[in-house]
């Protein structure tokens, strides 16, 4: 993502709710977002998922937070775009990333298309943007 895409993006987050799953019962315009995930996502080797595709999502406040903490694991399907938080010390499993990208998920498919991890501080993620959101929580 260039400069003048992460500027655009910026000025057209006031008003955007966030996009990330807050429970039953929540309504999205109720967490303005703060700032963007972009996660440039693709292996060259697979038709469906481009090496330049960027995968953009509105964040809160506090996802921002919950995604740079230890306490909470993002599972994320690119498919239909839903998403769930697990509590990793209530979990069955140890997870240990920040996101967990879901090629399929109980909500839109019954095939499992892959899994795909990587942690805030380590992802391919827009560094610009991640900041802002460090700036914003501090």
């Amino acid at each position: 993502m260039d400069r003048i895409d992460t500027v655009r993006l910026l000025a057209e987050l006031e008003g955007e709710p966030c996009g990330l799953n807050h429970g039953p019962g929540t309504k999205a315009e109720d967490f303005p977002a703060s700032d963007y995930i972009v996660i440039p996502f693709g292996d060259g080797k697979d038709p469906l998922v481009s090496p330049e595709h960027e995968l953009v999502i509105p964040v809160c406040l506090e996802c921002a937070q919950a995604l740079t903490g230890e306490e909470w694991t993002l599972l994320y399907c690119f498919e239909c775009h839903a998403s769930r938080w697990v509590c990793r010390a209530l979990a069955k499993n140890a997870y240990r990333h920040h996101i967990l990208w879901l090629r399929g998920c109980p909500d839109c498919s019954h095939a499992f298309g892959g899994l795909y991890f990587n942690d805030a501080e380590n992802a391919v993620l827009d560094t610009q943007l991640l900041n802002h959101l460090h700036r914003q929580a501090a």
